[in-house]
This record gives structure tokens, C-alpha cells and sequence, in this order.
């Protein structure tokens, strides 16, 4: 009987140590599970862009681009604010027509009636400064009409007497003929205007330019 009760105290002890022996191995467990090294933090831009990856972007829409509207000339902005319908520079002035009697200097200079004969030549010898210029290259004849009558009525406008058009010698055309430099002339005699031109001196361009001598606009005789 005693042999009984010891035996069944051996067992609970035995049952109480395995117990015990499973709660120790539990807990450590745990701590090592708490002590294990967490890893390093990654970096917020390699997460970002890992997080993007799986984005779609959204498309944007279409829109519309509005381009600013080009200032007008002062002429059209004159002509608008009248409420008028603007003239072109070029109005009732042709490319045609023979004009070789009224040039003089070997067809390289023009003076108007109401001038002095002498006008031109002392054009070409610079008794007027050069105020303003305009180069005609690569234009067509229309568009380069329509520059050079334009350029005109700019520079009267600004008290701009003498100015220099260049027109070139005509090597690049076809034919080697100087179309513009004998379109140029036409235009000229046919702006009142203009009291006299005459082809500018070698360092100035030669014959592929002219001096122009304009009238004095009556704003600025005042």
C-alpha cells in the first residue's frame, strides 16, 4: 500500500516536471522568436517605386493648346480701332510696266520731279544717314512687294528718311536674272512717297541694294 502511494507521488511529480519541461521549451519559443533580427528598413524610394509597379497610369485627356494671336501691325491696329477695313501697303501698285525713262545713271537712279536733279547722286554719297533696312532675299515677288511697300510706310510713319532695300544681284535665281532688283525699282517709282533712290556704293551692297530717300511725313514737319 505505502509502495502504491509512493509510486503515485513519483508520477505526479513526473507529470508536473514534463509540464513544466513543456512550458520552459514554450517560452523559449518565444524569446527567440522576439530576439530574431529584424530585417533592414528599405529605402522609402525603392518602396515607392516597388508600391508603383503594379499601377496603371491614367491617361490624360486631350487639351486644347490656345496659341496666342500675333500682335497686328500698327497700321491694322490704327484701322481696327476705327473700325475700318485696312488697306494693304501694296494696293494699286503692279509689277509690271516699263519704267527705263524715268531712271537715270545708267538705269541705276531715280529722282522724282519735285526734287533736286542731284538728289540721287548725293544719295550715293551719304548725305543722308541710312536709318532702317530691309533684305529681300528669298522671297517671292509678292511676298517681297508686299515686305518692301510695307517697310516703307513703317519707317514714314517713324520719320525714317533714307533707308537701304537689298535685293541681291540676282546669282541665285533661276536664269541668273535679277528679278527683285528690277521689281524693286518699279515699286519705288510708283510710291509718291519716295523722291528719289539710287544703288547703294560697293561697301553698302552695290548693285545688289539701293538707298532710298523718303518724303517727310507731315506729322513730322509740325
Amino acid at each position: 500500500m505505502r509502495g502504491s502511494k509512493v509510486g503515485l507521488a513519483d508520477l505526479k511529480r513526473m507529470k508536473k516536471d514534463l509540464q513544466a519541461e513543456r512550458e520552459r521549451e514554450a517560452l523559449a519559443k518565444r524569446v527567440a522568436v522576439l530576439k530574431k533580427p529584424e530585417s533592414p528598413p528599405m529605402d522609402d524610394m525603392a518602396a515607392f517605386k516597388r508600391t508603383m509597379k503594379s499601377v496603371t497610369p491614367i491617361k490624360a485627356p486631350a487639351r486644347a493648346e490656345h496659341k496666342p494671336v500675333p500682335e497686328p501691325a500698327p497700321a491694322l491696329r490704327r484701322a481696327n480701332a476705327l473700325g475700318e477695313t485696312p488697306a494693304r501697303a501694296d494696293a494699286g501698285v503692279s509689277d509690271g510696266g516699263e519704267i527705263t525713262h524715268l531712271l537715270s545713271e545708267a538705269g541705276t537712279a531715280f529722282v522724282r520731279s519735285d526734287a533736286a536733279p542731284d538728289t540721287a547722286r548725293n544719295l550715293r554719297r551719304g548725305q543722308w544717314r541710312t536709318g532702317a533696312e530691309l533684305d529681300l532675299h528669298g522671297l517671292r515677288v509678292e511676298q517681297a512687294r508686299h515686305a518692301l511697300l510695307s517697310f516703307l510706310d513703317e519707317c514714314q510713319e517713324h520719320g525714317i528718311r533714307c533707308v537701304r532695300i537689298v535685293h541681291g544681284k540676282g546669282y541665285g535665281s533661276q536664269g541668273l536674272e535679277p528679278v527683285l532688283k528690277d521689281k524693286a525699282r518699279t515699286w519705288l517709282v510708283q510710291k509718291n512717297e519716295v523722291l528719289a533712290f539710287s544703288e547703294a556704293p560697293e561697301r553698302e551692297g552695290g548693285a545688289g541694294a539701293l538707298l532710298v530717300l523718303l518724303r517727310q511725313s507731315e506729322g513730322m514737319r509740325k
